[in-house]
């Protein structure tokens, strides 16, 4: 089965009915408050304006890149409202998030 593309403007939720796991990868979210996979709910105790992987922000003064290597200070504001960007779900198991817009690939795990 081929990679899947979820796109929207608000609120998402997926039911993985491959027969296989799945690696769900967000590329982009706008204002997630809340997100919940194989039975865990996450909810935001601050909501972040966007999450994803490699988003560039611009801090005030300049425009930078975040990855998977976040600064202290990053870290720790991160912590308020951390969300993963990639999870893997089983056969039979959802992911549903309360958001905004959204971009996220799901790819099973046989390619």
């Amino acid at each position: 089965m081929a990679s899947q593309v979820l796109s929207g403007s608000s609120n998402v939720s997926y039911t993985n009915n491959t027969g296989q796991n799945v690696r769900i990868v967000i590329n982009y979210m706008d204002t997630p408050n809340s997100m919940s996979w194989a039975g865990v709910t996450k909810a935001a105790s601050s909501v972040p304006l966007a999450i994803g992987r490699n988003l560039a922000f611009n801090n005030g003064t300049s425009l930078a890149v975040s990855s998977n290597n976040a600064t202290s200070q990053e870290s720790n504001e991160l912590a308020n409202f951390a969300f993963p960007t990639e999870i893997m779900i089983a056969s039979g198991q959802t992911f549903s998030a309360t958001c905004g817009a959204y971009n996220i690939v799901v790819i099973p795990e046989a390619g």
